[in-house]
């Protein structure tokens, strides 16, 4: 037994800990080293790796672009404002649009990529020339009227394509100056439109009427010249002068 009291396998081993922690700050030492903190550094991910939830895609248009938007179900939407129709006409006769005003409908079109296909909203607002909101928060809803079929979405396909056809009240002396769209709905108290298309008076249609044939109208007939009259042909005979009388 030593002096202290120890055994000499302890001895030992408290000898090698020394001596390897002194080789451990011998290495640091050579190598520049002066933290002794257990600091981990994680690599930089490179720029444009995060990933977000927003979609690629314009939100904003004019009639007939493609806007893009996410919906609360982080599926992607594609829609397309197609046609306005004003007045929109052949609407069922009791569905008469509110008091004052004139029906204008829409026709879209939806292509979802995801699991909500065929469960979007398909109602429109519209942002008149007066500068005021209409939609199914101050007027009635349309969906059938001449010139837009809407897509039967009980068993649409993710992908697939919808054909929505939506109509709003929009007063006399007031047209359309943008239409505001999204899958959720759209209304004033608390659901705003995330898509928006500026439409022009000018492209504004109304399903074209098929004319009536007017009738031809008379043609007097025109009366045939007279003929003129035939040139006499007939030779002249001349009168034989009185022979003289003999003496």
């Amino acid at each position: 037994m030593n002096r202290d009291n120890k055994p000499a396998f302890e001895r030992c081993r408290t000898v090698l800990a020394v001596a390897a922690l002194g080789a451990t700050a011998a290495l640091v030492a050579a190598c520049g080293g002066t933290s002794s903190t257990n600091t981990i550094s994680l690599p930089t991910l490179p720029g444009g790796g995060a990933s977000t939830s927003s979609a690629a895609g314009p939100t904003s248009g004019n009639l007939g672009d493609t806007l893009v938007m996410q919906d609360s179900g982080d599926d992607i939407a594609h829609v397309t404002l197609l046609k306005v129709f004003d007045p929109a006409t052949g609407f069922d006769p009791n569905t008469t649009p509110p008091d004052g005003t004139r029906w204008v409908g829409f026709e879209l079109t939806i292509v979802i990529n995801g699991s909500r296909s065929g469960e979007d909203d398909t109602s429109v607002e519209v942002i008149g020339s007066d500068g005021k909101t209409y939609g199914t928060d101050t007027a009635y809803g349309l969906s059938k009227f001449d010139g837009c079929v809407a897509t039967d979405t009980g068993e649409l396909a993710s992908g697939a394509t919808q054909t929505a056809c939506s109509g709003v009240g929009v007063p006399p002396g007031v047209t359309v100056a943008k239409v505001g769209y999204s899958t959720e709905g759209v209304s004033g108290n608390g659901i705003p439109a995330k898509l928006f298309w500026t439409v022009a008076a000018s492209t504004a249609t109304a399903p074209a009427d098929t004319p009536t044939p007017s009738d031809s109208p008379a043609t007097t007939p025109t009366a045939s010249p007279s003929p003129s009259p035939s040139p006499n042909n007939a030779a002249t005979t001349p009168t034989p002068s009185p022979s003289p009388t003999a003496p």
